[in-house]
């Protein structure tokens, strides 16, 4: 997809603040929030629960534990299927609002995590609940990311933040950077110790508002790397590292990077920071809201569990009726239907839009355009691929191997006239092709 972002030069300067969400009476917390990774309920019905109190767990191969945190105090009152952002019918949480908080309205210390070894930092990261949302479709446990990542042959060796979104029509991750900066430094600091990185990347779109930032001294152990952004969805491992080689800023780096290094972007280095400097868990996300649905577009920070019903009620409700509810942006994102749909860990944005807005999701029968083939910045062939998963023709194991190269960035449905769901399609023969 070619650019045509009317939101990263204009609109976000339109943004002077972010703001806090309603509380909610209700929230709806899934057991599952990072992909694959199913948790387990250490409350039932009638418990109460503070704000921050871990109300579920589950047990990694290594035997680490990580754990979901209630985001409001309260009773719990069911434990039952909700529909979650990502599609899938989940069983969540339920806690009714009520009682005093741990953590909001009280002014919290930073704590000084500079005496921090590798081990307690990725520990801490761990416990705490924080994802790495740099794919939003494939949310990590960041710890378990980070511990993995250091047994393997090829380590990390840097750490790159994207500060921009990937998807042209969600600003969070911008958003965040224009008004968090200094706390996404402080975190992406104290993540470089746990990795033992020996440089500091941030990725920042070209028309990054506060550039001269990085000329300050209390930057300078951070590196910007200025992308022109041309073709969405971007920022991609691949691109980055690309741009790094291509660029300057390799001439005066004592590093280089490479796919093998830590990849993240605002959201996640944001969260770092308040688990690790303040001792908050994951409980809330700054998150985007938008569309021509609604009275005005906002930057709020949102309890998880959080239906959406209840942040519509606070931007006033619908001027028109929704048909689309889009989480995570048109390109990346996922089309849903309900408004009872709780946000969670891996939601960045959400957008409303009407019928006239929507598009034709009707799939047609393949033309063999090969749109997708010249679209696909990994050079496959999605269409080959779809037929081979979707209607049983026949495949060497090399070539369907080759789905294991996707980085799952959608451009091939973007082209395709037929709306096959070729990207899709390609994730299943992945994780066929893994399981086996």
């Amino acid at each position: 997809m070619k650019s045509n972002n009317p939101v990263v030069s204009s609109i976000i300067k339109d943004y002077k603040y972010s703001r806090q969400a309603f509380l909610p009476h209700y929230v709806t917390i899934p057991l599952t929030q990072e992909s694959g990774v199913f948790y387990k309920s250490l409350v039932k019905c009638g418990d109460v629960v503070k704000e921050g109190d871990i109300i579920a767990e589950a047990v990694f191969d290594s035997g680490k534990k990580s754990y979901i945190h209630s985001s409001l105090p309260g009773t719990v009152t069911a434990i039952e299927p909700v529909y979650a952002p990502n599609g899938m019918q989940e069983f969540a949480i339920k806690i009714k609002f009520g009682g005093a908080f741990s953590y909001l309205g009280k002014k919290q210390q930073e704590r000084d995590v500079s005496s921090f070894s590798q081990n307690e930092i990725s520990s801490l990261l761990v416990q705490k609940g924080v994802l790495n949302t740099f794919k939003t479709s494939i949310p990590e446990n960041l710890g378990i990311q980070i511990e993995t990542m250091l047994a393997s042959k090829r380590k990390p060796e840097n750490l790159i933040v994207r500060l921009f979104d990937e998807d042209p029509y969600r600003i969070t991750d911008s958003l965040l950077s224009k008004f968090n900066f200094d706390e996404i430094a402080k975190g992406a600091r104290i993540l470089a110790k746990a990795i033992n990185a020996k440089g500091i990347v941030f990725a920042i779109d070209q028309k990054f508002e506060n550039k001269k930032i990085f000329e300050k001294p209390e930057y300078k152990d951070i590196r910007a790397l200025e992308m022109n952004i041309r073709r969405y969805p971007c920022g991609t491992p691949r691109e980055i590292v690309s741009a790094f080689n291509r660029g300057s800023l390799k001439k005066v780096c004592t590093f280089c990077l490479s796919k093998a290094d830590l990849f993240t972007d605002s959201s996640t280095i944001y969260d770092v920071y308040k688990a690790a400097c303040l001792s908050i868990p994951s409980i809330d996300k700054y998150i985007h809201f938008s569309g021509n649905c609604l009275n005005v577009s906002c930057f709020l920070n949102i309890r998880l569990g959080t239906p959406l019903r209840d942040v519509v009620t606070q931007l006033g409700g619908f001027i028109k009726e929704p048909a689309h509810i889009i989480i995570n942006g048109k390109l990346c994102g996922i089309s849903l239907q309900s408004l009872d749909i709780p946000i969670t860990k891996y939601v960045k944005s959400v957008e409303f839009l009407s019928k006239k807005r929507g598009t034709d999701e009707h799939i047609y029968s393949c033309v063999n355009c090969g749109n997708c083939r010249f679209a696909c910045p990994v050079h496959i062939s999605p269409d080959i691929l779809y037929n081979h998963t979707v209607n049983f023709k026949l495949l060497n194991e090399a070539f369907s191997a080759s789905s294991l190269v996707c980085i799952e960035c959608g451009l091939c449905n973007t082209v395709c006239p037929a709306r096959l769901p070729l990207c899709q399609t390609i994730k299943v023969l992945k994780n066929k092709i893994t399981e086996d």
